[in-house]
């Protein structure tokens, strides 16, 4: 793929390939550590088992949702933190700390510097959007962007790249119980940009070691949109359940997905592997509302609705592609590879992470304005 080169940002005083450090000033920049977790999450816990290795990681997407919350999570375990950062002005967004690199995935000459002495790179750098990106844009991205950022590694001599796949490269339904082993059968573009990518990552295997985790749709932190939808829609007793109800829709709590990130990085049993990421739990549509209802204090919904009438009516209601196609998915996915290799398990349950979820969405409603309410 043909490239177009820039040249990192650097002072005249400064050698070259080393990042511009941006002067950071305290009325501007949220400096501020993370806030506390929701009570009933220990966010200490999370990692505070796993043995701290500090090194120097570098971290794509690192303004995206997923990647702000794992660099806290890094700098907190002692690493030296990198970022790639598409735009200057986004660098205000990063906690203190990190070292930015400015530039994207087409940025040769930036991704060689920035990888540059790094030991593991976690590559989050990704557009998961389907409905808002065109077919091309995926693929750049999703593909080629993986492809330029493990090209650079290989220069690098990287030791570990950690690459967050999807379920739904599995496709959007499946009878069987999905192992890591599974034929991957993507039904959505998406998924398909995915899979493609995983094809790179093997590609490159012998030079640059890899971990693959294919995750269950994200709730927690940073998360919380697409599932407000949902619980207004409960709340106003508005929701009906999508054909039977007994669809399968595995989830994973972000600080769970954190914590699968830092075993793998401290774990060399890792590299070279795939592994399927849930809280290990098959929820089914029915539990999933039920669940959602009691937090909420109201009725669990009881009436049903055919998947056809749901797409007819879900730009009214406010659905996207992507929304819709994550509450009509039908995927039972088995984890057992990831606890037993890696020691893996889901640190906070739904009680905990379903209440954080209802506590701000609740708080939301209450501030908004009844024109502007959720």
């Amino acid at each position: 793929m043909a490239k177009q080169p820039l040249k990192a940002k650097v002072r005249a005083d400064q050698p070259e390939g080393r990042p511009k450090q941006v002067k950071r000033q305290a009325s501007i920049v949220n400096d501020d550590p993370p806030a506390d977790p929701p009570e009933g999450i220990d966010m200490k816990a999370i990692t505070d088992d796993i043995k701290d290795t500090r090194e120097t990681v570098l971290v794509s997407g690192s303004n995206g949702r997923l990647g702000k919350e794992v660099i806290r999570m890094l700098l907190k375990k002692g690493d030296v933190v990198r970022a790639l950062v598409k735009k200057r002005e986004y660098i205000v967004d990063l906690p203190a700390g990190v070292i930015p690199y400015i530039g994207d995935l087409n940025d040769e000459n930036v991704l060689d510097q920035a990888c540059d002495g790094v030991r593991t790179v976690m590559h989050f750098a990704a557009i998961v959007s389907e409905y808002r990106a065109t077919t091309e844009e995926l693929l750049r991205v999703n593909v080629d962007g993986t492809r330029n950022l493990l090209e650079a590694s290989e220069k690098a001599k990287v030791d570990h790249f950690i690459y967050p796949s999807t379920v739904d490269v599995y496709g959007k339904r499946r009878k069987e119980i999905l192992t890591e082993e599974s034929e991957l059968r993507p039904t959505d573009k998406y998924g398909h940009s995915k899979m493609l990518a995983e094809y790179v990552l093997e590609h490159y295997k012998a030079s640059v070691p890899y971990t693959i985790f294919r995750m269950a749709n994200l709730y927690g932190p940073g998360f919380e949109g697409p599932f407000f939808k949902i619980l207004r829609a409960i709340k106003e007793q508005k929701a009906y359940l999508i054909g039977s109800g007994q669809n399968s829709m595995p989830l994973l709590h972000v600080y769970d997905a954190m914590r699968a990130f830092i075993l793998a990085k401290n774990n060399s049993a890792s590299k070279g592997k795939t592994y399927n990421l849930t809280d290990g739990i098959n929820y089914t549509q029915e539990q999933l509302f039920a669940k959602a209802a009691e937090l909420l204090h109201v009725p669990a919904p009881s009436q049903h609705i055919s998947e056809i009438i749901v797409k007819v009516m879900a730009k009214k209601r406010g659905l996207d592609s992507d929304e819709l196609r994550f509450l009509t998915s039908d995927r039972r996915v088995d984890i057992s590879k990831v606890k037993n290799e890696l020691g893996f398990s889901a640190m906070v349950t739904l009680d905990e992470g379903g209440g954080e979820l209802v506590d701000k969405f609740l708080g939301r409603m209450q501030k908004a304005p009844p024109s502007l309410q959720i």
